[in-house]
Parts: structure tokens; C-alpha cells; sequence
């Protein structure tokens, strides 16, 4: 558990993963899929009461690339992070997991069960179905933007796999960001420039969305999370919405929600006191 860069082959794939802070362990699992690690910016500075183990999952970021495009499902992701646990020599470290990242969260604690202490999940979902399934009238407090044309135009090249190469999903994701907050103000873009180059990668985002995406349910395997649990969702977050968070809560034994008024899915950039103060209360708290 030394501060810093580091790398292991786990499921004989090399995996980057960057230790900081100090504190109980915690796994730190990023969105996308296919989304560099590094946009945790400086994770609302929670690395002041945990050791942050921020891991760059296969595929993305500094990770190596898997096999094949159909090793990037969640059961894939989730034995990393398992790999990750007995490489580090943790016993039950605490996990967060943002976004996508909250949904190999959700399948590593209930396929690992014993594995972890507590869990944190962020701006994520267990099934999308009904409650995403129309494009447009999820963005649409948006409307009144100038923006919303172009932004839009791009969010829906996104959604129809119009794009080739990471290059193609790097510009769409440059135009739809500003559907992500609640408001694109000085914070976001200060954030937004910071994180503008770092790389997507094509091949497991394509996988989620064509192969995983349509189909996911995981709220069967919810039963199975054994530890306390934070549901944190911004309450303007189009894509993983508050009643997604509420579905997860409603299936999770040990489970609370805690709703970010003035965020999108950026909570722990949007609202990073609160952010700091909710996580570090769920963290230090023994009955959490």
C-alpha cells in the first residue's frame, strides 16, 4: 500500500490503479465505460479520511485493453476488482463506484459478498427500463439553453453508435457534457479543461451500450449486498435519475439515499463540501 502510481496483471490484464490519501481502504471504480479514472479530479479531497485506491478499469485510462470486445461485462470488471482486493492484501475495504463504475460496485458486492465493508454508489443505476426511455424529455429542463441544439445533436449520435474511433466519442462527449450538470457554470468548465484530454476508449463503451446496456437488470442480485450501503444521486441527473436511485435503495437491505439538489452527475464536482461531508460521515460512522 504504497502512495502512487502503480500496475498489476490481474485476469492477465495489466491494471493501473493510483494509491493517495490516508485512512481506511477504499476501491474507487470510474464511469464511462471507456472513461479515463483521472476525471475523479482530486476527489473532493475525501483522500484527507481514506486511502483512495483509484483503479483504472480494463479497457480505459492507463489499463491495458481486454482480449476481446466481449470481455468488458460487468461479472469481467467486477473479478478485478476482486483480483485488485487480494493483490492489495485488503480485507474488506470500502467501495465506491461512479456512474458505470457504480454498477460493477453493484455486481462486485453481490457476487463478492464478504468481500467489502461498505458501499458507496454514485450517480449510477441498476436498470435503466422504463425510467430511460425517452431521449429528449430527459433533457429537457435543458431547452431554454443556447446550447441545447448542438449538445443534443451530439448526445443523439452517441445513443445511435454514430462514431468510429475513440477520436469521434472524445468530440460527442465534449459537446453532450453540458447535459451532465445542472448548471455549465465557471466550476464545470474550470473542470471540463482540466479533464478535456483525457482519453476515451471506443471498445468498452461500444460493448455496454450494444450488449449490456438494453438488457440490464441487476436489482435480482441486490438481495446479496450485505454491508451498509449510500445511494448518492444528483437531483438533476438525466441519465441516472433519482428514481433509478430509488429502485436501488428500495432492493438493497442496508441501503439510504442521499439526493444532491444542485448537481447533474457530477456530484463530487457540483457540490464538493457536501460531497466531502456526506462520504466522510458514511465512512466514519460505525452503524452507517
Amino acid at each position: 500500500m504504497t502512495l502512487g502510481e502503480h500496475d498489476a496483471v490481474l485476469n492477465g490484464i495489466r491494471i493501473h490503479y493510483t494509491l493517495r490519501g490516508t485512512g481506511p481502504a477504499l476501491i474507487a471504480i470510474s464511469g464511462g465505460p471507456g472513461f479515463d479514472a483521472r476525471c475523479w479530479d482530486d476527489f473532493a479531497r475525501i483522500d484527507q479520511f481514506v486511502t483512495i485506491i483509484a483503479m483504472h478499469p480494463r479497457g480505459s485510462g492507463l489499463s491495458d485493453p481486454a482480449p476481446s470486445d466481449a470481455d468488458y461485462l460487468l461479472p469481467n470488471y467486477a473479478a478485478d476488482v476482486e483480483a485488485l482486493r487480494q493483490h492489495l492484501g485488503l480485507d474488506q475495504p470500502i467501495v465506491l463506484g461512479w456512474s458505470h463504475g457504480g454498477m460493477i460496485a453493484q455486481q462486485f458486492a453481490s457476487t463478492y459478498p464478504d468481500s467489502l465493508s461498505k458501499l458507496i454508489l454514485l450517480d449510477t443505476a441498476a436498470y435503466f427500463g422504463e425510467f430511460l426511455n425517452d431521449l429528449e424529455a430527459a433533457v429537457k429542463e435543458f431547452k431554454s439553453q443556447p446550447w441545447f441544439e448542438a449538445s443534443f445533436a451530439a448526445l443523439q449520435k452517441e445513443w445511435a453508435g454514430d462514431y468510429q474511433t475513440d477520436e469521434d466519442m472524445a468530440r460527442l462527449w465534449s459537446g453532450e457534457m453540458k447535459f451532465y450538470f445542472k448548471h455549465f457554470g465557471a466550476r464545470e468548465e474550470a473542470y471540463h479543461a482540466r479533464t478535456k484530454d483525457l482519453p476515451i476508449r471506443l471498445a468498452p463503451l461500444k460493448c455496454f451500450n450494444e450488449r449490456e446496456a438494453p438488457t440490464m437488470d441487476l436489482r435480482s442480485q441486490l438481495s446479496q449486498v450485505k454491508v451498509p450501503t449510500l445511494v448518492i444521486v444528483g437531483r438533476h441527473d438525466f441519465i441516472t435519475n433519482v428514481a433509478m436511485a430509488e429502485e436501488m435503495v428500495k432492493h438493497i437491505p442496508q441501503a439510504r439515499l442521499e439526493i444532491f439538489e444542485d448537481s447533474g452527475h457530477f456530484a463530487l464536482i457540483e457540490e464538493p463540501e457536501k460531497f466531502h461531508r456526506v462520504i466522510r460521515d458514511f465512512v466514519t460512522t460505525a452503524d452507517s
